[in-house]
């Protein structure tokens, strides 16, 4: 039986702070938690039962110990805050997209000190336009093109945009309350047909005669918990009901097929998915079952004609395209394991995940994930509508470090694909290849005026995890650092959910590299960089792999050579304020320094707070430790706050958010009181800060400066304090 207890706090109030030079002195009063038949005795827990204005009182005389501690590294902030708010270049590539028949443009509107607004136009093809070598129309900017028609004025508050077959209709979804608002609208008479659908989705669809409008609807918690039906011009309380998701924890999406004459639907929840398609001609009928629930959320249907491709996973977790017969229509299709078995096309090798498909009249193309990055593969079509598989070619242009990802590509017809090559040097390329031919060309390339790639080298790194496993890094340093031992160093991590850290232009790291410190990234288990299988084994018990993959990739760049050994500082956000503070608990001697931002340090504690509200997601990431003694004790031996021991630590800095989407700030401070009275090193020279804002919204930029200015200094790098 379950049970947990807790020894009362003293009863007598012992003051918190005192003066800002020295740390905030937070005196012990040992809780007991018991549970599955453990007991752990917590001596700072009770500071998770403040009232908030004892909380907020703590957090300024730890702001005021911070600010203390580091006002002598102004002048390092300033110049930073000075390097890093320098004009960036625009992350979005704003090229005209052909779709039947039709140019649609995007032009973006800076304004001062409000980001951007983009409008959406469109000009035919058949009209007289200047174009560019790739035949592309060329934007004049504040000048429409002649027969260029506004379609949105300001894209900011529309999340959807929907055309029907004959690109004569526009439906967008508008931000409103309850969802959004749904206006439909005669482009060629520019009328407003139809304003009857509200709290809908950002995902519709026409029918093929444009008299029906096929939409989420969505419920109290913004969840797509309904395929609706709707006739225009009628009222939105008759619309039918076509896909109910009756699951809370489930969520429904549908799209419209590049040919336009299916809808799929797909429902998905952390655990499960199911389809369903529905023939756009006949939008009255029932949808047709694609596949029973699938035991994972890795899952997906793509309409391709004459025949479905499915995406989805064997029984040992790797990656598998298939295609389904679209013969008989009046079958549900069956899913890999059911009797009617369909053909298998592909199956992902060692280190390989599929995320995606798309289906066009010629072609197919695979987002691929291989050796940690991201990557796309076209599959031609044979004359009869087969895919030659042994004819697929990958999209490369030879980075080490270089992700490719497919761009918009909505005309069913094309015969050219346009991708997106970013690296962790070079800013955003849009490209294109022509399937036919095999002929590669650059459309755009985003100007980067604040870096020369020729300066910096980036590079992939392979360390050897505890169990054998290979675990990529991804490194950045100054041209003219090299692998001989002296270098300071700062390896980032965040290794949860799924999520993977891509090639990106990292302008944020360029104050780092030009003052010559290594930047690398681990990309450990839990996070997604290698498929799902690289996420799930480092999930719930297995969350310690994380950790123990950290620390082999923090040996490896200091056995290589790229970071000496006493230079190297870590750095996370959020689960990855979890993975740096528990690494440094497993081998404090291996960093000199851990900067851990909204950290997730007292992770068991949140769990078992029913104050705490936790989504279905989180709850599947970590388990629940009140139910399942095995999620309870794995996260009993890892949790960073109860794990401290009595050792010299590296410097540390916690900064956390009162009001912020991450781990609540009672966690790093119950961490940070635990570090002070257990570490054995020199706090004159090893401090043990925390720093706590308001919320996560405003002073970023000066959080960030802070961070790494601080960390400048306890690495050593040249020229700082």
């Amino acid at each position: 039986m379950t049970q947990e207890t807790l020894a009362e706090p003293q009863s007598d109030q012992k003051q918190l702070t005192q003066d800002a030079a020295a740390a905030p002195r937070i005196p012990r009063r040992p809780q007991e938690r018991t549970m599955h038949g453990d007991t752990a005795v917590i001596d700072h827990g009770w500071l998770r039962t403040l009232d908030p204005a004892a909380i907020a009182a703590h957090l300024d005389a730890e702001n005021a110990h911070t600010a203390h501690r580091t006002a002598h590294l102004a002048e390092l902030r300033s110049a930073l805050a000075r390097e890093l708010t320098a004009p960036e270049p625009p992350t979005e590539l704003f090229v005209p997209v052909r779709n039947g028949g039709w140019w649609y443009l995007d032009r973006p509107r800076f304004l001062a000190g409000h980001g951007m607004d983009v409008s959406l136009s469109r000009v035919p093809d058949s009209a007289d336009l200047r174009r560019d070598a790739h035949g592309i129309p060329v934007l004049e900017d504040g000048q429409l093109l002649e027969g260029e028609q506004m379609l949105v004025e300001d894209r900011r508050q529309v999340f959807a945009i929907a055309l029907s077959a004959e690109h004569q209709l526009l439906a967008r979804a508008e931000a409103g309350e309850g969802g959004c608002h749904i206006t439909v609208v005669d482009l060629s008479t520019e009328e407003i047909l139809d304003r009857a659908v509200r709290g809908a989705g950002p995902d519709l669809a026409f029918s093929t005669d444009g008299q029906w409008l096929l939409y989420l609807r969505v419920d109290v918690y913004g969840r797509g918990h309904q395929v609706r039906r709707h006739r225009l011009g009628t009222s939105a309380a008759d619309d039918a009901v076509v896909v109910d998701a009756p699951d809370r924890w489930a969520e429904l999406e549908l799209s419209r097929s590049r040919d336009g004459s299916t809808l799929v639907i797909h429902s998905r929840s952390v655990v499960s998915a199911q389809a369903w398609h529905l023939d756009l001609a006949d939008p009255t009928a029932d949808p047709r079952r694609v596949t029973v629930p699938h035991r994972s959320a890795n899952l997906q249907v793509e309409h391709a004609g004459d025949r479905l491709l499915v995406l989805s996973e064997d029984a040992a977790g790797r990656s598998e395209l298939s295609e389904l017969p679209l013969s008989d229509p009046a079958q549900d299709v069956p899913l890999p394991g059911d009797p009617a078995e369909p053909r298998p096309l592909l199956l992902a090798r060692e280190g390989e995940h599929f995320e995606g498909i798309e289906a066009f009249a010629g072609f197919a193309a695979l987002q691929v994930r291989s050796g940690g990055l991201p990557g796309v593969r076209l599959i031609p079509r044979r004359d009869d509508g087969t895919f030659d598989i042994l004819a697929t070619r990958t999209l490369s242009h030879g980075g080490e470090l270089e992700a490719v990802r497919l761009d918009a590509n909505p005309d069913w017809d094309q015969d050219v694909v346009r991708y997106r090559l970013d690296s962790l040097l070079t800013p955003t390329t849009l490209a294109q290849h022509r399937v036919s031919t095999g002929e590669a060309s650059v459309l755009r390339r985003v100007a980067a005026a604040r870096i020369d790639p020729e300066q910096y080298r980036e590079r992939r790194l392979w360390a050897e995890a505890a169990d054998g496993t290979p675990v990529p890094i991804s490194l950045l340093h100054r041209r003219d650092i090299t692998a001989d031992g002296t270098a300071p160093g700062v390896l980032h991590g965040y290794g949860a959910f799924g999520s993977s850290i891509d090639p990106a232009l990292a302008l944020s790291a360029l104050p780092l590299l030009d003052r010559g410190v290594v930047v690398a990234i681990a990309h450990v288990r839990g996070g997604g960089e290698m498929g799902p299988a690289w996420h799930h084994s480092a999930q719930r018990e297995d969350k310690a792999v994380s950790f123990t993959d950290f620390l082999s990739c923090a040996e490896h760049l200091v056995d290589a050579g790229w970071v000496a050994a006493d230079r190297l500082g870590a750095a996370g956000s959020g689960p990855g304020g979890l993975l740096v503070a528990a690494s440094a608990n497993l081998a404090p001697h291996r960093f000199r320094a851990v900067v851990a931002q909204e950290p997730m340090v007292d992770p068991l504690a949140s769990l078992l707070d029913p104050g705490v509200l936790l989504s279905l997601q989180e709850w599947a990431e970590w388990g629940d430790p009140a139910e399942e003694e095995s999620v309870y004790r794995a996260l009993r031996a890892c949790s960073p706050a109860e794990n401290v021991g009595e050792s010299a630590y590296p410097a540390v800095l916690a900064q956390a958010v009162l009001e912020g989407d991450q781990a609540p700030c009672t966690e790093a401070a119950v961490w940070i009181a635990e570090l002070r009275a257990k570490t054995t090193a020199d706090p004159a020279r090893r401090p043990v800060l925390l720093h706590c804002a308001p919320d996560s919204s405003g002073g970023a930029q000066a959080r960030r400066t802070a961070a790494m200015a601080w960390l400048l200094e306890q690495l050593g790098a040249p020229g700082c304090p």
